[in-house]
């Protein structure tokens, strides 16, 4: 069987077969960001805070509502390091949460934070210098299609650079040591197949939430040329839940992606 399916059908088992749990490790601390927003800001959910409307003053936000927004990214941030984490740690080790937060692993999450920062600001890089490439090329052929495809593959190509490099997350997560060399020759001999699960995962949440966007939209307001109108979109209340759970599964599943790699192409364990 093809590895590239197999793992894809790996990850969905994995996420979809332990929902429950993934609900108690990682539920109750992406809410918090959430109830931080909601008591301050609540239209930045529904995108009612961004609608442009040419005709109304201009409003900024209030001081406490900044404050607002900075306190649920900071949380956020620290939430979501310490799920991805605790999931880890699930699934390679067993560790269960135990009570309505899964256990802070203090050290742990320290390590994952510098190795996300490590992976991003290598990410930065090669973005940036890609991109200038591409800003090139595009002015110099004039063709806008040609841009936007040329973005579409750098975004694909950074998440395949990431998955490559990313095995030194779980390791981090579960106290080893690995570097980014390592993590990088250990999905060598699986680089062409673990694109199948990259692009199927992108593909499906790109289509989820654009669904949601057409059926839930309640406004769609553009900026005057029209350029940034898919940005300008104020989704119902309904909509905005199913969005969020939209991006709490993606998040699992990508999750689910870096720990399957970890424990098949370094600590050896068979896919289902």
């Amino acid at each position: 069987m093809d590895y590239g399916y197999q793992l894809l059908r790996h990850i969905v088992h994995q996420v979809f077969g332990n929902l429950l749990t993934a609900a108690r490790i990682t539920l109750v601390l992406a809410l918090i960001p959430i109830g931080i927003l909601l008591a301050t800001n609540p239209g930045v959910l529904t995108g009612g805070a961004f609608a442009y409307d040419p005709t109304a003053p201009s409003d900024e936000f209030s001081g406490m509502a900044l404050v607002g927004i900075l306190l649920a990214l900071l949380t956020g941030v620290i939430c979501w390091l310490w799920a991805a984490v605790a999931w880890h740690r699930f699934v390679l080790l067993e560790e269960y949460p135990t009570g309505i937060f899964p256990a802070w692993r203090g050290s742990n999450i320290g390590n994952y934070f510098g190795n996300s920062l490590l992976i991003g600001l290598i990410m930065f890089g090669l973005g940036f210098a890609f991109g200038i490439g591409i800003a090139l090329l595009s002015i110099g052929i004039q063709s806008e299609a040609l841009a936007i495809f040329l973005l579409i593959g750098l975004v694909f190509g950074l998440s395949w650079v990431a998955t490559r490099i990313g095995l030194i997350l779980p390791a981090a997560a579960i106290g080893e040591r690995l570097g980014i060399g390592e993590s990088w020759r250990a999905t060598a001999p699986v680089a062409g197949q673990i694109i199948l699960p990259i692009f199927v995962l992108a593909l499906a949440s790109t289509i989820l939430n654009q669904a949601i966007i057409v059926l839930f939209a309640e406004t769609a307001a553009a900026l005057p040329n029209d350029f940034f109108a898919q940005q300008q979109v104020t989704l119902s209340w309904a909509g905005t839940i199913l969005s969020l759970i939209v991006t709490w599964l993606q998040m699992l599943l990508n999750l689910a992606l870096m720990t399957t790699l970890y424990g098949n192409l370094i600590e050896g364990r068979q896919l289902n």
